[in-house]
């Protein structure tokens, strides 16, 4: 006859533990075996106390802990005391109703710095008006509270801001949490300012005569006879070919241009040739290919000229001058112009603004605390843009009277019949250079040529 060795009998039991910030008081209860005693509610509580639990028991949770490892013969863990959690905060969220990776996307740029417009994703673009994104604010949740005594408070987790900040040509509500466009452009996020970058695209080619308020985006070509007017910079995907351009920013020509006048205050950047054209530039003149060719008619660069190829081996005459603003006197006389215009509107917002200025006037109304809003932001642009302009003034004055520095710089060939002008002195070339700069040397009264990388 076999003999069934009988089942020890152990009473049940329980360990008690804080968790990490001691907000509660964990319970383990492990099961009686054979005939043993579950884990007895009082013992539990005693030990809680014991430990420097002051309040928060829940006795119930502890009784149906006890319950079911009884019942279930396993280990049991629950809490057993708890005083007040931490709600740790959430991270504020910008919405933006643009594709927000096109909005990160870093904007692409041109060798020389400016933005390559062509590159621009037209997933960016906004009219004016237009709400960009906006922001649902952080929570920053609630302490918590241990249950021992004295209690002590457990600082919850910090949701985190958004930071961010109206940049050029955007405007945010009085809360900072919607950013509305106020020209249309191409929005980007630089730092933690979010901006327009002002522009106006065209899908087609323009013709006649055209003026245009903010930079230009050309996908089409210049057609024969078009006279554009530019306040910003300009790019042309397509061809321009007897054609004229009048920039206030950089011109970047993707395929060069032929018999076409241009001007403009910024960088005139050729990514293909320009052949029998009028250029003037209050910048540089800068080839971005080895293929652009620079022959027939004149380029004047007032800092400077890069080029590849300049004239023909047929000895087209071609004229690079540098060292000579030839755009200077006219915008100043624009820049007159504009200040004049600025402060006869600062004037006027002053005279509207002044009845509201009497401590007796009626402000209460939202129409006309909307109204004087109104006019002492338009008053601080015209002031910003006063400020901006009489700093241009000063530098283009100072520019003008500065000594030439400027050069030009032949990374390719040089024909002959190429005349370079550097600001009073010219140099006719009468053989096949490569690799050349012509410069005027601090103290002489001639155009001097070296190798570039002397």
């Amino acid at each position: 006859m076999s003999i069934i060795p009988q089942r020890a009998s152990v009473d049940g039991s329980f360990w008690v533990f804080f968790n990490e910030d001691k907000t509660q008081a964990m319970l383990l209860v492990a099961p009686p075996q054979g005939d043993g005693n579950p884990v007895r509610v009082a013992d539990v509580v005693h030990a809680l106390e014991e430990m420097g639990v002051a309040y928060g028991i829940d006795e119930q949770a502890i009784r149906d802990a006890i319950q079911r490892a009884t019942q279930l013969a396993t280990k049991v863990q629950v809490v057993a005391a708890e005083g007040v959690v931490p709600v740790h905060g959430t991270d504020a969220k910008v919405n933006y109703r643009l594709p927000e990776e096109a909005v990160l996307r870093a904007l692409s740029l041109l060798p020389d710095g400016s933005v390559d417009y062509l590159q621009l994703d037209p997933a960016r673009y906004i009219q004016a008006g237009q709400l960009i994104a906006t922001v649902v604010p952080a929570n920053h949740g609630r302490p918590g509270r241990t249950v021992t005594f004295p209690p002590q408070t457990v600082p919850q987790r910090l949701g985190k801001e958004a930071n961010l900040r109206a940049g050029e040509h955007v405007s945010a509500s009085e809360d900072n949490l919607q950013f509305t466009a106020e020209q249309s452009g191409y929005v980007y996020l630089a730092g933690d300012k979010l901006s327009v970058l002002p522009a106006q695209p065209v899908t087609g080619d323009l013709q006649g005569a055209q003026e245009f308020a903010s930079a230009l985006v050309l996908r089409g070509n210049l057609l024969p006879g078009a006279r554009v007017r530019v306040h910003g910079d300009v790019a042309v995907s397509g061809r321009c070919e007897v054609a004229e351009i009048n920039a206030r920013g950089t011109c970047y020509l993707h395929h060069g241009a032929q018999d076409s006048q241009i001007a403009a205050d910024g960088n005139v950047l050729l990514r293909a040739s320009a052949l029998n054209c009028s250029i003037s530039t209050r910048k540089r003149v800068i080839a971005l290919s080895e293929e652009v060719q620079i022959a027939g008619g004149r380029t004047v660069a007032f800092e400077g000229v890069e080029a590849y190829t300049i004239g023909t081996p047929a000895w087209t005459p071609t004229e690079m001058v540098a060292g000579v603003d030839t755009l200077g006197d006219e915008r100043l006389f624009e820049i007159a112009e504009e200040i004049r215009r600025c402060e006869d509107n600062i004037q006027k917002i002053n005279a509207a603004l002044r009845p509201f200025a009497s401590v007796t006037a009626d402000v209460s109304s939202p129409e006309k605390k909307e109204a004087i809003q109104r006019l002492m932001t338009h008053r601080r642009r015209l002031e910003a843009r006063l400020k901006e302009l009489q700093y241009e003034k000063r530098s283009i004055t100072i520019q003008v009277n500065a000594p030439v520095r400027a050069e030009v710089a032949v990374m390719g060939v040089i024909y002959p019949g190429v005349k370079v002008t550097i600001g009073k002195y010219s140099y006719l070339v009468e053989t096949e250079m490569r690799a050349v700069r012509f410069f005027v040397a601090r103290g002489e009264a001639r155009v001097q040529v070296r190798a570039l990388n002397n």
